[in-house]
Formats: C-alpha cells, structure tokens, sequence
C-alpha cells in the first residue's frame, strides 16, 4: 500500500511544520483513489502514518486537482463507449470491462519496483515463455476449387498424398519434387514460425497439429488444396527476467490503472444514483 492511500486514513493532526492538517472531502478522497499509487510524497524516512505536512498537503491537492480533471465524467464515458462501439444505458456502460480498460490509460499510476516485478514474474512463469515455434510443410495441388470436374481430380490426387505420408512422412521431400513437375503445384517448408506468424490462408489447421501429425483431409484454399505436415514442434524456452521485465511492468501498470479506472466508475455510479453490481 503507498503512503498517499495510508495518509488518507491516518489521524488529522498536528503536522510537522506547525500548521493543522485538513480532513479529507469526499472529492478529495476520490482524488486520492486515483492517486494513490504515485511514489512522489514518498522519501527515505518518512513515518507512513504521520499526518500530512502543510507543504505535503499542498502538493496533495494539487495532484489531486490534475488527477481530478484527467478522470472522465459520465459523459467523457458515454463518448469514449461509443467510439469503441459500445452500446448501452449508463448502468450497463459503467460495467462494461471494455469501457473500463478504454479509460484506464487517463488514469497517473506509479511505476512498480522491482520487488513487485520480481513477485508477478515468480507467480506467473507460464506467460513469459519464449513462443513455441513450428515447422512443417506444404503440399500445394493448384487450382480452380470452383472447378468440378478439376476439383474432384485434385481432391483425390492430394488424398493420395495424404495416405503415403501417412504411411511414411519421410517421403515428403520426395513428393515435393514430385509436386514441382506440375506447373501449377508447388510446396515446401514452413518455419520455424511461431503460432500467427504464417499468414496463410491455411494456417490456422496447420497450427492446430502436433509434431508428426498430417492434416487428415486436403485444405482448400483460393490456390487450390493444400497437404499440410507438422514435422516439429520447438517448445519455447522460459525467458529471464531481464528480458521479460518490460513486459512485466507493462502489465503490473496496465492492472493499476484497470483497478483505478473501475473504483472511478463504481464512483460515478454512486454519484448519478445508479444501481451498481459488484464485479
């Protein structure tokens, strides 16, 4: 927890330099929420639940003020749902996460440190893997598929290749060759590429295969019909916390300003005397 959203409950006071340290408004308390993970107040040696300092306080409700005026009012909201083709009544816009995560970047936030970095990192291995990488192949029976009588051809020409790499996928470089002396076929190797790094027409069931695996059924496309074979699958390594770290804090600061910009619509909610629905 930081110091602003600790001070923001701490006694009122004396403070240090001599002068009486006001109690929060309820406006000033909502300005806290949406600054409270800022580190500027934050300094070596500093008593977390003393009181603010007249100069302290000052800078509070200056921060407060900008924070304030960067936090979209319920008709600030109503615009940003409707250019992100968000419909709904109020209520339902105020829920929506959509609407939440298209105003969370008008939210300050304070950089993570590196402790928590390090913790998010240790929580969640799994999503700072190196991508797993494919490589395969391609056989591709050229033609027009709106052709029948060349589609019923082709179709069993590519169900041929499918039964012998079946049988035997060591063939495949054979059959390439084989593809290669007909002027409108050809193939070859794919990757290694990882997951949505092929752009083709047939990529998405080449990606949904295993190492070894043959596509069961010639693939058309615009081009014709496609034989497809996963020969490997490279799982990707787990990547350091150097080099994930960006990402690390990218997203530890993505989640602050998510969690700022919900409590900011659960306010507005309140303030306009609509129902709310906790998440």
């Amino acid at each position: 927890m930081s110091n602003f959203a600790r001070d923001r409950r701490a006694p009122v006071g004396e403070s240090a330099g001599g002068s009486l340290a006001k109690p929060l408004g309820r406006p000033q308390r909502r300005a806290f929420d949406l600054i409270e993970n800022l580190a500027i107040l934050r300094r070596p040696g500093r008593v977390s639940d003393a009181p603010l300092s007249a100069v302290e306080l000052n800078a509070a409700e200056t921060l407060m003020s900008i924070a304030q005026a960067m936090a979209p009012t319920l008709e600030e909201v109503r615009g940003i749902a409707a250019r992100h083709g968000i419909a709904g009544t109020d209520e339902e816009l105020l829920r929506h996460p959509m609407v939440a995560l298209a105003v969370a970047e008008r939210f300050p936030y304070r950089q993570p440190d590196r402790s928590a970095c390090r913790a998010y990192y240790a929580a969640h291995p799994e999503e700072f893997r190196a991508p797993d990488l494919y490589e395969g192949g391609e056989i591709l029976i050229g033609g027009d598929v709106t052709d029948r009588d060349w589609r019923a051809e082709a179709y069993g020409r590519a169900e041929r290749i499918i039964a012998m790499l079946h049988y035997d996928r060591r063939v495949f470089s054979d059959l390439l060759i084989t593809a290669a002396a007909h002027a409108a076929d050809r193939g070859g190797r794919i990757g290694p590429v990882a997951c949505g790094g092929w752009e083709s027409e047939v990529a998405a069931p080449f990606f949904t295969l295993k190492a070894g695996e043959v596509f069961p059924l010639p693939v058309p496309s615009r081009q014709g019909f496609h034989v497809l074979l996963m020969e490997r699958v490279t799982v990707g390594r787990p990547r350091s916390f150097a080099e994930a770290e960006a990402e690390v804090i990218r997203r530890l600061v993505l989640r602050a300003r998510l969690a700022a910009a919900q409590r900011h619509l659960e306010s507005l909610t309140t303030d306009h005397g609509l129902p709310f629905s906790g998440r």
